[in-house]
């Protein structure tokens, strides 16, 4: 987490957990000396050509950067009266007046993949985009002081009455 004072207020940067960037250069390390291994094998005559041995780690290197890059540039900020999210997609930017509401959920995974919390920012206007994002930033006590000060979406829908649908045919 990176902060600094400007002349617009206090601005906070969170940035991906250093698990994540880690992993993604030690995954993209792994299968580029995979790929090395198997493509200097080939000429040398010590491997024969396999189409699928010389593609998958091509491919999983490329995954890997594609991870590492993703991991390194992505970042939310917080200055005084905005939330900015910039991603390899884009940049997304939520005024505060235009957050209606905010909500925080647990993704369930599988067998392949653990389960993480989102954090969602509604806006009460359609110009502006809904900002859902994983909890793997390094997000620290002053976020959550302000993202628990947002009111709660959850609470609402649970106070809500349910329609029911019970004997109707």
């Amino acid at each position: 987490m990176d902060s600094f004072n400007s002349s617009s207020g206090v601005i906070r940067v969170y940035r991906m957990n250093a698990f994540q960037r880690v992993f993604s250069l030690v995954f993209s390390g792994f299968y580029a000396i995979a790929l090395v291994a198997i493509w200097f094998g080939v000429p040398s005559g010590n491997r024969k050509p396999n189409f699928v041995e010389i593609i998958v780690p091509l491919v999983l290197v490329l995954a890997g950067v594609f991870f590492s890059v993703r991991a390194f540039l992505n970042s939310i900020t917080l200055t005084s009266d905005t939330v900015e999210v910039k991603s390899l997609a884009g940049k997304r930017v939520l005024p505060f007046d235009r957050i209606r509401r905010r909500r925080r959920y647990l993704d369930k995974g599988d067998a392949d993949s653990p389960s993480i919390w989102r954090l969602v920012l509604e806006s009460n206007d359609d110009r502006f985009p809904r900002i859902d994002i994983q909890e793997t930033y390094n997000f620290d006590d002053f976020f959550y002081q302000w993202f628990n000060t947002l009111r709660d979406l959850d609470v609402l829908d649970k106070s809500k009455p349910k329609p029911s649908n019970f004997g109707l045919i």
